[in-house]
């Protein structure tokens, strides 16, 4: 993938709106522990979602980091 050029203003909402996203996400992963304990879906289920929700966390993550340069 083409690295992407942005100004200085365009990467910080960038990096704002992966924040609010990564919250989210935080947040969706709060309330899947909370549907745990209380054993409202089934435990293949949430396992499915928490993974889910962890990947795109982990994707979030990967497109903040500083990439090296080859």
């Amino acid at each position: 993938m083409a690295a992407l050029n942005f100004t200085s203003r365009e990467r910080r909402e960038v990096y704002r709106l992966i924040i609010l996203l990564n919250g989210s996400l935080q947040f969706i992963a709060v309330r899947l522990e909370e549907m745990a304990r209380a054993k409202i879906l089934s435990p293949k289920y949430l396992k499915e979602l928490t993974a889910l929700t962890q990947k795109v966390q982990s994707g979030m993550d990967a497109l903040i980091e500083p990439k090296s340069k080859k």
